[in-house]
């Protein structure tokens, strides 16, 4: 979006909000380059004013009151561009939250025109491959989640490695969080394929800078088994990760807990459910022995392993951008097993269309079970919703 056209959009927002015209109060010199008369502030006068409406604007949030702190954080932004510019880097604050301001108020079109300025002046000022306008693209790219575009948000995340990458170059330590970020993108558009490659390409980084039995290796090879966990296929990922379990002895509780935890689901999915059975308690047993809290929160809840949600009519006819968000919502019990059972559709948004696929989808899949003092049991009742597309004529 052009400077201008942000410019616009503020000062409409300004004029709406505070019953103002053309006119910009309080500045010495307008954005559209007025000269101030001797009766107007000074400089340190508006600073003054600017740092006021931001105070005032950050505790509206605070008491959840974001309309009004959308006014006074417009009337901030109003000041330091008269004072500093409008692509004073000073401004990139200012805008990010206000955009977080909007994503309060459910205004994602909004978050988005302003979180494109604050990206713009970031580049201007610092350049466009700066990796420090990554939390920029993330907050871009969670609003483009919360409207529904998958595909914008992972677009902006395969850029954001790119940048990453141009930045630090393809085999830096550095870049193991973008791609870490970039495959969970990858798996809310349903292409664990490529988030597989992602995390491959973590364990390739790292093999190149550390020894072989890493601590740093059992995560991404955690992701891989997960991720084979939706196929049941044996792979090389699980017998590495059951090796290094093996041969290290420096791992920390923590770590080496939550690996024996995926590969207890990877049996458990597979049909190997005595196996899973002893692979959790181990787990549990395993994390106790240093925090035994911490144990219970491990397994206080059952867990999805292998759910895949049944493809919904716009799934099934890719392409078409024109949909609405519709809700499911089911009440069911959770067998020590890991198996659904007695699976109650209570909400579905819109009713007939996706009940019987999500109650037959939810009993053919797996669940961690929850433990008590190291023992598998029953959990009941457990709640689950769920967003799918649909075609709002249906």
């Amino acid at each position: 979006m052009t400077s201008d056209a942000l410019r616009s959009f503020l000062l409409i927002i300004i004029g709406i909000g505070l019953g103002s015209t053309t006119k910009l109060g309080f500045g010495q010199q307008s954005v559209n380059g007025n000269k101030a008369t001797p009766s107007n502030p000074t400089y340190a006068d508006r600073s003054d004013d600017r740092q006021a409406a931001f105070d005032l604007g950050a505790l509206q949030i605070d008491l959840n009151e974001f309309e009004a702190a959308e006014t006074a954080y417009l009337r901030g932004i109003e000041l330091l561009i008269q004072e500093s510019g409008e692509f004073s880097p000073q401004l990139i604050g200012p805008y990010r939250q206000l955009a977080a301001i909007y994503v309060q108020l459910g205004q994602h079109a909004e978050t988005l025109t302003v979180l494109e300025h604050a990206r713009h002046i970031h580049q201007r000022n610092y350049g466009l491959f700066s990796t420090e306008q990554t939390p920029i693209i993330n907050e871009m790219s969670q609003a483009y989640q919360a409207m529904g575009n998958t595909r914008g948000a992972l677009e902006l995340q395969e850029e954001n490695l790119n940048i990453a990458r141009r930045y630090f170059g393809r085999e830096n330590l550095e870049i193991i969080p973008f791609y870490y970020r970039l495959a969970e993108y990858y798996e809310l558009s349903r292409m664990r394929t490529k988030a597989r490659e992602s995390y491959q390409d973590v364990i390739d980084i790292l093999e190149i800078h550390l020894d072989e039995r890493a601590s740093e290796q059992l995560k991404p090879l955690r992701e891989l088994v997960r991720i084979d966990t939706f196929s049941g296929k044996k792979t090389s990922a699980r017998r590495r990760l059951e090796e290094l379990l093996e041969l290290g002895s420096d791992y920390s509780t923590h770590e080496r807990a939550l690996s024996l935890a995926v590969l207890g689901d990877y049996e458990l999915a597979t049909g190997r459910a005595e196996t899973s059975i002893s692979r959790y308690q181990e787990a549990y047993a395993t994390l106790a022995v240093d925090n035994a809290a911490a144990a219970e929160a491990l397994f206080a809840k059952p867990a999805l392993i292998n759910f895949i949600p049944p493809a919904s009519p716009v799934d099934r006819k890719p392409g078409i951008s024109t949909y609405a968000w519709g809700t499911i919502a089911a009440e069911f019990e959770i067998t020590a097993g890991g198996l659904a059972r007695n699976v109650i559709i209570i909400e579905a948004t819109p009713p007939n269309l996706m009940e019987n696929l999500y109650q037959q989808r939810l009993m053919e899949s797996y669940f961690r079970p929850r433990l008590i003092a190291g023992e598998p049991v029953a959990t009941s009742p457990v709640r689950f919703r769920h967003r799918f597309r649909y075609f709002p004529s249906e």
